[in-house]
């Protein structure tokens, strides 16, 4: 009996880690929990002469999910606009998914923050997608975009696409 219990545990046990761990992780002024097992990556982009002033992203990926954590910095006296950048990201799905595969947009809240939240309809076929769009302009004079792609096949992504979602919290 006792090599049995001692092999049910070892296998609990590995089970336990076959799974990536989680941490949370401080971003600039956001908190976020990210799978541990994910590779990162940091890009600073100067604006291109539109409104926003520069970008900068965070990159996590692993098997399973893509997340991209973006902020948009506005220049002093100018604001960042929640619905038209909604209105952007929503033309760029479009173009990259085909309309009838976005949910429409949801009003929310971050923080007490105003956000903008998007996903594309469930589908075995691609990749899914949920994004949202946090107006911090009042604050930092920013927007920030969390954007994650998973693979909707996984047995995992949408929950842990979801997971992440309902962590992010601005400080």
């Amino acid at each position: 009996m006792k090599p049995l219990v001692t092999s049910f545990l070892l296998l609990l046990l590995s089970t336990i880690h076959a799974r990536p761990g989680w941490e949370n992780k401080v971003i600039g002024n956001i908190r976020i929990e990210v799978p541990t097992d994910s590779k990162a990556d940091v890009q600073n982009t100067p604006g291109a002469g539109g409104a926003v002033q520069k970008m900068k992203k965070y990159s996590f990926r692993n098997r399973v999910l893509d997340l991209e954590l973006a902020f948009l910095s506005f220049p002093p006296g100018m604001v960042g606009n929640l619905d038209g950048a909604a209105a952007n990201m929503s033309s760029q799905l479009k173009t990259a998914l085909g309309e009838e595969s976005l949910t429409p947009w949801k009003a929310t809240t971050v923080s007490g923050r105003p956000a903008r939240y998007i996903a594309t309809k469930p589908s075995r076929a691609r990749e899914a997608r949920q994004a949202t769009i946090i107006d911090d302009t009042k604050a930092k004079n920013q927007l920030v975009i969390v954007d994650i792609s998973y693979d909707s096949s996984s047995s995992s992504g949408k929950a842990d696409a979801e997971r992440i979602t309902k962590s992010v919290a601005l400080k």
